[in-house]
């Protein structure tokens, strides 16, 4: 076939590359990985049928770099209005994936991620301002999208329940757990909060649904003096209600780069997230990667996440949430081979793939 004709088949999509101007948590890791592994793939010759092109705003400095995808800044603002009023702009007419965030509600061929329904079923850990602008995204989107990709099957119930999504039209798609192997250990963040023999680890953002009110709770149960807790996380005010409080004994460490995120994981003695909703719990799948036992709820996504390899929990209980911390702690040595190759089902390529595919047949 006579290449003019060839290129009349390819499909062009734009991604919406807002999440560039952000602090990576759980959802700019996986637009960037999901982009990253993108570019792999079409240099190995995954698909021909497909071209895309990642569009930010002019604030985005310096550009990311692709081999095989084009990036290129437009329009003159930032934040939520560039993405509501100048992206629709400059990707009208053709499909526009948001990886990460809310698509503009003026574009009419949204694909997007949705990760969870926290912010309608769990409201209460939101500002307002958030609850009612995300919300009200997700509810006028969902409906209308040409497809919704999700990360696990908990989630595509939710978004069917709370936003009217058509399951026929809703991929669940897993996140990956290999990030962190690109990465080297910062042990020296130890010594720089003073951390001496056991502790244990929770990270995320300081949302109350990460139960760590009833966290501390279990630790305090646990009659040792001997381990200390660690919280590992930003805390963003515009999205969050409420500063999460904590006792003298416990330390808050903040943001922390990956490296040292990987070294705080390494040498814990065990990993608690006792969440009470969840998407798809990516902090406790870059724990197992690392080798580090895991304390999980059995809620929302968690039982179908992780499933044979975690330490589960009642997170309303701060009992139950220490005798299964007791188990993890008490876990040989040999169990973290298992745990790393469980976390090594999930590979952000597998996600990619998946992903493409499904873009290709829309």
């Amino acid at each position: 076939m006579p290449r003019q004709l060839r290129d009349l088949t390819v499909k062009k999509i734009f991604i919406n590359g807002k999440f560039f101007c952000q602090r990576i948590t759980g959802t700019q890791r996986y637009a960037r990985e999901l982009l990253g592994q993108f570019d792999l793939l079409l240099s190995a010759g995954y698909t021909k049928d497909l071209a895309l092109e990642v569009l930010v705003p002019a604030t985005v400095s310096p550009l990311p770099r692709y081999r095989n995808i084009p990036v290129r800044a437009v329009g003159r603002m930032s934040g939520v209005i560039w993405e509501q009023l100048e992206l629709p702009q400059y990707c009208r007419g053709e499909i526009l994936f948001t990886p990460s965030g809310g698509a503009p509600l003026l574009h009419t061929r949204n694909v997007v991620t949705i990760h969870d329904a926290a912010v309608s079923a769990m409201p209460a850990g939101y500002s307002p301002a958030y609850r009612l602008w995300y919300r009200n995204v997700c509810r006028q989107v969902a409906p209308k999208a040409e497809h919704i990709f999700t990360v696990s099957n908990f989630s595509k119930s939710e978004i069917v329940k709370w936003y009217g999504g058509d399951p026929k039209r809703i991929t669940v798609v897993y996140l990956g757990s290999d990030h962190l192997q690109r990465v080297e250990s910062e042990t020296s963040i130890l010594q720089r909060f003073n951390v001496n023999g056991k502790y244990l680890l929770a990270v995320s953002s300081h949302n109350p649904n990460k139960n760590f009110r009833r966290i501390v709770q279990a630790v305090s149960l646990l009659g040792r003096t001997d381990v200390q807790l660690l919280i590992a996380g930003g805390d963003d005010r515009r999205v969050y209600a409420k500063k999460m409080k904590l006792p003298e004994k416990t330390r808050a460490l903040g943001y922390v780069s990956d490296e040292e995120l990987k070294a705080l994981y390494e040498n814990s003695a065990c990993f608690v997230f006792a969440s009470l909703y969840e998407g798809f719990g990516l902090p406790a799948l870059e724990a197992m990667a690392c080798g580090c036992s895991v304390v999980v709820s059995r809620a929302a996504c968690l039982p179908e996440i992780f499933d044979g390899a975690a330490c589960f929990c009642d997170p309303y209980s701060p009992q139950n949430i220490a005798a299964a911390i007791e188990r993890a702690i008490q876990l040989p040595p040999s169990t973290a081979a298992g745990l790393r190759d469980f976390a090594g089902r999930f590979r952000w390529e597998r996600c990619a793939c998946e992903t493409l595919d499904t873009l290709e047949r829309i």
